[in-house]
């Protein structure tokens, strides 16, 4: 059976049946059943060790089993190493190498020594019981008088509550004990804790459900697993999470393990539930993880966007060429004239216009180059008004030579002036950026371009429609997926999509795509509208 945190481990097993023809016999074969713990003794020299060693031997009875399986002793004898050696018991030299006994249940410290039990404390496993030497005195106590008794039901009952009494101020973490009728019988000082501060002397005679979640009536069904009623069918410890609220309103993580204490005959008699707040520990998991969803998104997107950044240079070479073979013919005219000394025919008016014209051929090839470094600058994540359409243009701008080249014809219907986003103007660029590069890449013998707009009372909308070849039903179920790619090989990588779905999510958005075959695709998204200006502060998020 697994082990509780900072508690014990109980180990069921058989014990060989007798002759059956004796009344002893019968009485020892209903005994299918008894508790073994796996024990360590720290003392402090050889007497006390094996004073310690002989009074477990003496108080083990039928139904509970003290084995002593390693041994620290500071200042060992020669007899007690002898005696351990007969009985095949470990002696470590150094009292942290007892953590690494297998399946070690409890650590009684029996020295006396306050720094050495203060160690203990703080390094062991939390699977580990460890008792000081008065409570481990006064356990030893109570199985010594139980054994001595006649053993009926009752007096199990009593010793089974007793037992566990000891051990309860122990354990780090609530713990409580509880009959089959779902009432508690004890608990110890941390279980004031888990309902407003409630002393145990208050818990002690209620139901378990009504003392821990004001509840009259048993947790069950889906809203709150009951691991006794699991423990009961089983007959096997039984775990559940419970979310519960704390005084201050705030919700809890509870982590609530439950095992059954069996008598001689096997019957359960009661529960030990053992209850661990786990809600720092599951929020750290929770953020590690996001934080590792965010770091591998934007990984992904730094790796498109260096993949998109390679094809955007080839267009803009393609782009630039015209204006700069303008460029270079206007000043060849003008070159030439001077080398004759000669004027057109329009004079100097024309040596203007050929000035002209290049200084304009220049300025657009300036705005192609600052607008592909604009995209090609990294910035950190920075929330504010993003204008759509200047991104929008500013984009077909730099894809202008493969829209030319493929023969499509770009069409946009797009509200007045100010059809703002509120986002990471970087991010918006790149998934508007895959989407029209997608669309124009599934048109390859030219078709329409449709880019629109709109908005609604809670956030705006774009779609990017192509009459292009469309994309198979099978294949929408996984367009999203990173590295999933339906193109020919060189042609992607499979991040694009992947990239638009979690940009968008990222600012609390949604893509969706609607597609027929050989007939086009649109993909639509949605993102949060820009605030009026007085109501926005940098850096804010979506």
């Amino acid at each position: 059976m697994p082990s509780g945190p900072g508690f014990f481990t109980l180990r069921a097993f058989k014990v060989p049946q007798r002759n059956q023809h004796t009344t002893n016999a019968m009485a020892t074969s209903k005994i299918k059943h008894r508790l073994q713990l796996n024990v360590a003794v720290v003392a402090s020299n050889g007497d006390q060790c094996q004073k310690t060693c002989g009074i477990l031997d003496r108080i083990s009875s039928g139904h509970i089993h003290l084995k002593v399986v390693c041994l620290f002793v500071s200042s060992p004898s020669e007899a007690c190493q002898s005696q351990a050696k007969e009985r095949g018991i470990k002696i470590f030299s150094d009292y942290h190498s007892l953590y690494t006994y297998p399946s070690l249940d409890l650590i009684l410290e029996m020295s006396g020594n306050v720094d050495l039990l203060s160690d203990l404390a703080l390094k062991k496993p939390k699977s580990i019981g460890l008792l000081d030497q008065q409570a481990a005195g006064l356990f030893l106590d109570s199985l010594r008088q139980t054994k001595e008794r006649p053993q009926d039901q009752k007096l199990e009952i009593g010793m089974a509550a007793s037992f566990a009494s000891t051990l309860l101020e122990s354990s780090p973490d609530a713990v409580i004990i509880i009959d089959c009728d779902y009432r508690i019988i004890n608990c110890n000082k941390n279980t004031e804790q888990l309902n407003q501060g409630q002393p145990c002397s208050e818990l002690i005679g209620k139901y378990c459900f009504d003392a821990l979640y004001s509840n009259n009536q048993r947790c069950e069904g889906h809203s709150r697993h009951c691991p006794m009623d699991e423990a009961k069918r089983t007959g096997r410890p039984a775990r559940a999470v419970h979310e519960v609220r704390a005084k201050d309103g705030t919700p809890r993580i509870n982590q609530v393990t439950t095992y059954p204490i069996v008598n001689h005959f096997g019957d359960i008699i009661q529960f030990v539930d053992v209850i661990r707040d786990i809600t720092e520990d599951v929020s750290v998991r929770i953020e590690a993880r996001a934080q590792a969803i965010k770091d591998d998104l934007n990984r992904f997107v730094q790796e498109d966007r260096l993949v998109t950044l390679g094809r955007l240079v080839a267009s803009v070479c393609h782009e630039i060429n015209n204006p700069i073979t303008s460029i270079v013919t206007f000043n060849k005219l003008i070159l030439s004239h001077l080398i004759d000394d000669t004027l057109p025919p329009e004079g100097m008016t024309a040596f203007k216009r050929y000035l002209d014209l290049s200084v304009r051929e220049a300025l657009r090839c300036g705005k192609i180059v600052n607008n592909l470094l604009t995209f090609a600058r990294q910035k950190g994540l920075d929330s504010g008004p993003v204008d759509l359409i200047e991104m929008i243009n500013t984009i077909l701008v730099l894809l202008g030579h493969q829209i030319e080249k493929a023969s499509i014809k770009p069409q946009l219907t797009l509200p007045g002036p100010t059809f703002k986003a509120f986002g990471d103007y970087a991010q918006i660029q790149q998934c508007l950026m895959n989407l029209i590069l997608n669309a124009i890449e599934a048109m390859p013998q030219g078709g329409r371009l449709s880019i629109a707009g709109g908005t609604t009372d809670s956030h705006i909308w774009i779609t990017v429609h192509d009459t292009g070849i469309g994309i198979e039903q099978e294949d929408l179920q996984r367009i999203f997926e990173p590295f999933y790619s339906t193109k020919a090989e060189g042609k992607g990588v499979g991040l694009g999509l992947s990239m638009v779905y979690g940009i968008t999510r990222e600012h609390g958005g949604t893509v969706v795509v609607d597609s027929t075959p050989g007939k086009g695709t649109s993909f639509k998204i949605t993102l949060p509208p820009s605030p009026p200006d007085n109501e926005i502060q940098k850096g804010d998020r979506p």
